[in-house]
């Protein structure tokens, strides 16, 4: 999923947009105070105005400079409420949430039951990962004020970072009860939606957000994830294909759009969208690794080790990624390479079977069939249900004479996968080298009827 219940207002656009900032704008002259009382009517009026000119600036996205505003008028006024709430809610808008807090604490100090300062406080302190303070700081803007729809999307924001998704989805529908049109709302539940793998719900949601905003593109991101789970795939492809549309330069759409295009096998669509994800963000080495194996599949070998090799400049210790470059490399016909990179990746991951497997591989077409059995061997005890290790044993056995025993390692491997039609046909081998001909016989038909392109030596 995409970053929709990243809290009640997104810092970027991939973070998603939960909720409209709440802020003030001083229309005169604030309360009066015993503090203010000893500033002049001007003073104060100065106060308002910088503020209005911060808030004016704020919502022009000149956050840095309607910061100083806000805290210009708290040099004239420092009891002014609304530009402490503004200034609280603008830090947290720049990720400098301890200050927010502070500044938004002191807001409500001063008038405790503003239930916008409150929600925006909630905001804060879910970006510091206190979810319960913040859920707790929700619940005390809706108890102020029980219509206020963006106060029930953070606590649903909350609750879902602390694993309460029913309790999530029940804020969230009430936002979007209390505001029918709340699009931020309907992408955060169907996020949650998704997240209980209650596809089938989540999808109208997202279809409705769509019809509401066709250009958000994190509601349209949502609703592609929530198709791929529901097995729609085409029309998950259509709607990243969408997001690109509106916004070309959305790399983590394109990144998707490749990923659902290789499992189609897709695989020149795949690479083009892997390329165009990773020239708009270079330094992704999960980028990196997918766009390898896209080429590895194309039988492009020297840009798949190119590709394998720059993600793993970043990402050293990816032992998938040091798998998959040592496959190249066998693939290669680079045996000795093979095995650096496959013993790398048993480094990195040392329970990893498959890597094993690879390793006994590079030794076998090296020549080394010891290092093969060895490999093979400490396989089969690490993974005893492995078809592939067992196979592969009964190869370094044929290759060694030992046609017995590879008929019986091809046998346990059959055992374990009676549809390994290359196990039948190597036993069938290995049972004629041993002279049981009626047995070579059985197991070459059996293959042949697996797979009609293994036919019997003459």
């Amino acid at each position: 999923m995409r970053g929709t219940i990243a809290g009640p207002i997104g810092r970027s656009k991939n973070t998603g947009a939960l909720i409209v900032i709440l802020l003030w704008l001083g229309a005169g002259l604030a309360t009066s105070t015993h503090a203010q009382e000893r500033i002049s009517t001007q003073s104060l009026n100065d106060a308002v105005a910088l503020n209005n000119r911060g808030l004016a600036l704020y919502q022009k996205g000149k956050v840095d400079e309607a910061i100083a505003l806000f805290r210009e008028a708290l040099t004239i006024n420092p009891a002014f409420e609304e530009a402490l709430g503004n200034l609280g809610t603008a830090l947290d808008s720049k990720g400098k949430d301890e200050e927010a807090v502070t500044d938004l604490n002191k807001a409500l100090a001063i008038k405790p039951s503003d239930s916008v300062s409150q929600s925006n406080l909630g905001l804060a302190l879910y970006h510091e990962k206190k979810y319960a303070d913040s859920i707790a700081a929700y619940q005390k803007a809706i108890a102020m004020n029980p219509k206020f729809p963006q106060a029930y999307n953070g606590m649903g924001a909350g609750l879902a970072a602390s694993g309460n998704e029913p309790d999530a989805i029940t804020a969230y529908r009430k936002a979007i009860e209390l505001s029918p049109k709340y699009v931020d709302a309907m992408n955060n539940l169907g996020a949650a939606l998704v997240n209980t793998q209650q596809w089938d719900q989540a999808i109208p949601v997202y279809e409705r957000a769509i019809e509401l905003e066709p250009k958000a593109t994190d509601a349209r991101g949502n609703y592609a994830s929530a198709l791929q789970h529901a097995g729609r795939v085409d029309d998950a492809i259509a709607q990243y294909q969408e997001i690109v549309t509106i916004d070309p330069s959305d790399a983590h759409s394109w990144f998707e759009l490749g990923h659902l295009q290789y499992k189609q096998g897709k695989l020149d669509d795949a690479v083009a969208s892997f390329e165009k994800s990773l020239a708009l963000k270079p330094d992704r080495p999960d980028v990196d690794f997918n766009l390898a194996l896209a080429y590895q599949d194309q039988g492009k070998l020297p840009e798949a080790i190119a590709q394998y090799e720059k993600g793993l400049a970043l990402k050293p210790n990816d032992a998938h990624a040091l798998y998959n470059l040592a496959n190249s490399y066998l693939m290669s016909k680079n045996p000795a390479k093979a095995a650096e990179y496959f013993q790398k990746s048993l480094e990195a991951q040392p329970d990893f079977t498959d890597a094993l497997i690879g390793l006994g591989a590079a030794k076998m077409d090296a020549g080394d069939l010891d290092g093969a059995q060895a490999a093979f061997t400490k396989a089969i005890a690490e993974k005893p249900d492995s078809a592939d290790a067992r196979f592969n044993l009964g190869n370094v056995l044929f290759n060694k004479g030992k046609y017995g025993p590879a008929a019986d390692s091809y046998k346990e491997a059959i055992r374990l996968n009676p549809n390994f039609a290359r196990a039948h046909y190597n036993r069938g081998m290995a049972l004629s080298r041993a002279s049981d001909a009626a047995g070579a016989k059985s197991e070459f038909q059996e293959a042949n009827r697996l797979d009609p392109s293994l036919v019997a030596p003459n």
